[in-house]
């Protein structure tokens, strides 16, 4: 049986370590994958993105004392976004849970599932498993050939309707179906696009691949590898290790407390956070633009007001979307509110004037685009584009 790492090879893919598990890292040079997925639809493999399965009555109880977002709102066929908090209240990484009518599956990019199943069996050898009966069955779905891969981009949802059908247009925000091919479709998606994640066998993804790629012409899709992520996570900001770990891990400052749920029962770094989200952060991240020309900005670069250190740059990218330098700053608290004019950034070279930036820094074209009135291949209806 061809596998989907038989088909990145076969195509001259670079491939690397994700999570680890090998995907591929890119297909094509980054501009013409970043292009894709803002424009068109890119086809990646997800098999970095760790698959755990929870399954029996108090799979519940398990899981949402793992997760930061509160689990008991999502039914069968539903997922939700959550954070997975160390005992220390910072962030360790985050997840999708999908409901099934016997448990859940749990999905990280950056939460390899032997921990992740560590993290649960901890919970359930702890004091706070007095709630759990009956101990829920834990196991990788790795181990069963499971794997992921991603459709994304303003039109991808057209592609997705030639296989599934019209389905597939009105599937909501954070919810899946089961289809025929015994693949899980997943409309997820951290970057502003639409999105669609098939989850399940290996056999079953790359026939999906193939077929995939078979009607992909006619949209200008291109596949690529993780590579693009680097650009798109700053233009639209969510967590991400890479991003911000030798910065900052705490919720509050990230401005990440919408995905924490306060004022349900215990979960793992609740005592600690609580707290702290009655109280301003000494500091906030915050986007960042240069308001001259500028030929780079880097991590560590201050930010200055009237010659006083107010923060530090986090990362920073080239958008070709606004054609400018954007950063992702931490800002003293004072000074980290949206549009305002008077920051400097001192890079190596010269002192950059900047203005702060509300994220994500764009608009997306998905966005704008209407099923019912755009199309990028049917002549009877508009193509927007950028």
């Amino acid at each position: 049986m061809k596998s989907l790492n038989d088909l990145h090879l076969e195509n001259n893919a670079r491939m690397g370590i994700y999570n680890k598990r090998t995907v591929p890292v890119a297909y094509h040079d980054l501009a013409i994958e970043y292009k894709a997925v803002r424009e068109n639809a890119l086809l990646v493999d997800y098999s970095h993105m760790a698959i755990v399965s929870v399954m029996g009555d108090d799979a519940w109880a398990l899981v949402n004392h793992m997760a930061s977002a509160d689990i008991s709102i999502i039914r069968d066929e539903q997922g939700i976004y959550s954070l997975v908090l160390n005992e220390d209240g910072t962030i360790r990484g985050d997840i999708y849970v999908l409901c099934t009518p016997d448990g859940y599956y749990i999905l990280s990019e950056n939460i390899p599932a032997p921990e992740l199943i560590e993290r649960l069996t901890s919970i359930l050898e702890s004091d706070e498993a007095h709630d759990i009966v009956e101990r829920p069955e834990i196991k990788s779905m790795a181990d069963s050939g499971w794997g992921a891969i991603m459709l994304e981009g303003p039109y991808s949802w057209e592609v997705m309707s030639e296989i599934y059908g019209y389905d597939i247009i009105g599937l909501p925000y954070f919810e899946y179906i089961n289809e025929a091919d015994d693949l899980i479709i997943f409309r997820c998606g951290k970057h502003g696009e639409f999105a669609y994640m098939a989850i399940g066998q290996e056999a079953s993804l790359v026939k999906l691949w193939e077929t995939i790629l078979s009607i992909g012409e006619k949209y200008e899709l291109k596949t690529g590898g993780i590579q693009y992520q680097d650009i798109v996570r700053l233009e639209n900001t969510g967590w991400d290790e890479s991003l911000f770990s030798d910065y900052s891990q705490n919720p509050i400052e990230l401005q990440m407390q919408w995905a924490i749920q306060y004022d349900k029962e215990n979960f793992i770094g609740k005592s600690v956070i609580e707290p702290q989200s009655h109280n301003l952060a000494e500091r906030k991240l915050i986007g960042m633009l240069p308001t001259a020309e500028c030929s780079g900005i880097n991590s560590d670069d201050k930010v200055l007001v009237e010659g006083k250190e107010v923060g530090v740059i986090v990362k920073s990218a080239f958008s070709p979307a606004l054609q400018s330098f954007i950063a992702l700053a931490l800002i003293d608290n004072d000074y980290a509110l949206a549009d305002l004019p008077g920051f400097e950034i001192l890079t190596s070279e010269k002192h950059i004037p900047a203005r702060t930036k509300s994220v994500p820094f764009l608009y997306n074209l998905s966005m704008l685009i209407n099923p019912a009135e755009h199309s990028f291949i049917d002549p009877s209806k508009s193509k927007r584009i950028v």
